[in-house]
């Protein structure tokens, strides 16, 4: 029988520094995880992991560890993402309470935590039933990653009976995620941009046009926000416009909109369903021959939801509870992250479990070692509950 008290013991603080460091030193910007990648095998192998390399995408290469028990058992999945966005941050820094750089919180602090989960079940001689399928793949972040990297492990048959991707919230087991895709929608006029004296059509027309465009939006938008919440755990879908660029000069007639922006729903829609949607918005407007509207859409995550009742759910919050003393809710997640891809393309039960996202894109990114510790020892008492079937 094993011994979780001496288990979750043997979580190093330091150990868990040194790896991370050496991941946050290791620039990996979405689409160039090469060098990422490698350090990342590299570390997984010294853990005690047989170690494959999958190059389907040469660029953004994928890491496969497997970590074998004692005798049989179930197969679970610990995940998570090599690459970070690539916008630019101080160089890394790393002192006795921190690390910071880009990447640390989202989400190489989480690749720690799996690195040490599967050095201290290697070390302790591999007391587990059934095997560990530990995971890194690149192209995660849109809008560069367009999440093929997960995907082609998925599509080839490489995943577990069930899945925690090493990011997210450490106070809840998110069970729901809403879906997000972006959307670019350009409307062009066939009128040639010229001087606003000059045109022998209505200059205000196309901005007019425009304008009931983002009336139409705004106003899918509170009917969505009005309505009956069939989750109530997550917050409602929504219409957002991030962008538009409209004209290039001061008295030219412009020819050409160009707008951009959110659309996220709720579980009971699928993506195929909001670009339905979307369309028939467009064609309710009547648009005037001389304008056309065309829209681009980029799937980032679909919606998702698990039942409270799948048992690496239920091991999340009993070891949780355990630990911390009190219950872990269920609650659903913001955020697209890799979640949807294992239950909807892999058909697996995943939840997540962070080391310290609070950060993640922001300006300064940081975590601190005691968040590391705190989280891995949830994530490996988790993983053991699991694989012993409890």
């Amino acid at each position: 029988m094993i011994d979780t008290d001496t288990l979750l013991k043997q979580i190093n603080a330091e150990r868990m520094a040194d790896c991370l460091w050496a991941l946050v030193r290791t620039p990996s910007p979405t689409g160039h995880e090469q060098e990422a990648a490698s350090v990342f095998a590299d570390l997984l192998a010294k853990a005690g992991a047989r170690v494959h390399m999958d190059h389907t995408l040469p660029a953004s290469p994928s890491v496969i560890g497997r970590l074998t028990g004692r005798r049989p058992g179930p197969v679970l999945q610990l995940a998570g993402h090599l690459d970070h966005i690539n916008i630019p941050h101080a160089p890394p820094q790393k002192d006795g309470t921190r690390i910071s750089g880009r990447g640390s919180a989202d989400m190489k602090n989480g690749l720690a935590g799996i690195l040490e989960i599967v050095r201290i079940l290697n070390e302790t001689g591999r007391r587990f039933p059934g095997e560990l399928l530990i995971t890194a793949y690149g192209l995660h972040e849109a809008p560069d990653g367009d999440s093929r990297g997960l995907q082609n492990l998925l599509q080839n048959g490489v995943k577990g009976q069930a899945a925690i991707v090493f990011e997210g919230p450490c106070d809840a087991a998110a069970i729901m995620a809403n879906g997000m895709a972006i959307w670019t929608l350009t409307v062009t006029c066939s009128e040639p941009p010229c001087h606003e004296l000059c045109t022998q059509t209505d200059p205000f027309e196309l901005p007019g046009i425009v304008a009931g465009i983002v009336g139409a939006l705004r106003q899918k938008n509170q009917q969505a926000k009005e309505q009956n919440k069939t989750y109530p755990l997550l917050p409602p879908a929504s219409f957002f416009i991030g962008q538009m660029h409209y004209g290039d000069f001061y008295n030219r007639l412009p020819g050409r909109c160009f707008m951009q922006g959110t659309r996220r729903w709720n579980p009971d829609q699928t993506f195929a369903m909001i670009q339905d949607e979307f369309r028939q918005l467009l064609n309710s407007l009547a648009l005037p021959e001389a304008v056309s509207a065309e829209c681009a859409w980029m799937l980032v995550g679909d919606s998702y939801a698990i039942g409270a009742e799948e048992q690496i759910v239920k091991c999340l919050q009993v070891s949780y509870e355990r630990l911390h003393k009190k219950p872990l809710p269920v609650r659903g997640h913001s955020s697209v992250t890799d979640t949807c891809r294992f239950v909807n393309y892999g058909q697996i039960p995943a939840v997540l479990w962070g080391f310290g996202t609070d950060t993640g894109h922001a300006d300064f990114e940081y975590v601190t070692l005691e968040q590391l510790v705190r989280s891995c020892r949830v994530a490996l008492l988790t993983v053991l509950n699991y694989l012993a079937g409890s």
